[in-house]
């Protein structure tokens, strides 16, 4: 497969975007109300990478070298001039050299490709599509609601980021998985994942129903 490359804008954030999860912003630094017009000017495009150091406003912050792009889907005005958009990952990349010409970060990123998850087996996917069945089961208990059946995507890649994003890890563990480059090992590190948060969440929906609670927010 032929190497991609871009230049993308980056956007510098404390939470790491995956493929296909769609995420809101509210945009009110100039930096990014300029970047975000050219890229509505352009093609909706930009690069989501997880803070390394610094934070998100003020001074310059750090990123990870891999991140997400991010398309803008939705764009509303607010009457302060700040702009609250959503915007849809699509495919991962990694940053090669970051420029600091703009006012906003650009990089030169090599857009990364998934695998097939060769050397998965059948009933690897299938115990974990049933952890993620009991996860989005028991989140829904503790918020007062109820899923039969969710629906999980069939393809192996996507339901790899569709479980990273179910998952409640803290944001270095997300990273991980994010640059993990095989989908059958990020397949397997979410199944050991899930299968921990599923025992925790069991244990809180036990002690809501002892308590009589009515429900986590």
């Amino acid at each position: 497969m032929a190497v991609e490359n871009r230049t993308l804008p980056l956007f510098p954030l404390d939470l790491v975007l995956f493929p296909n999860a769609v995420i809101p912003l509210t945009i009110f630094e100039e930096r990014y109300k300029l970047m975000i017009r050219r890229c509505l000017d352009g093609d909706s495009e930009f690069g989501v990478v997880l803070i390394k150091t610094g934070s998100e406003v003020g001074e310059s912050a750090e990123p990870h070298s891999v991140g997400t792009v991010a398309r803008i889907i939705d764009v509303q005005h607010l009457g302060d001039e700040r702009m609250r958009i959503a915007v849809a990952g699509r495919d991962r990349f990694r940053i090669e050299a970051v420029t600091r010409v703009e006012p906003y970060l650009e990089g030169r990123v090599e857009v990364l490709h998934d695998d097939p998850a060769d050397g998965l087996a059948e009933q690897d996917m299938d115990s974990l599509r049933t952890a993620a069945t009991q996860h989005i089961r028991l989140l829904h208990g503790l918020r007062g609601g109820w899923v039969n059946e969710p629906r999980l995507p069939a393809e192996p890649s996507e339901l790899s980021y569709f479980v990273a994003v179910l998952l409640q890890s803290a944001n270095p563990e997300k990273q991980a998985l994010l640059e993990e480059g095989s989908t059958a090992a990020r397949l397997r590190a979410e199944h050991r994942l899930m299968q921990d948060e599923v025992e925790e969440l069991k244990r809180r929906v036990a002690r809501q129903l002892l308590g009589g609670g009515r429900g986590e927010r």
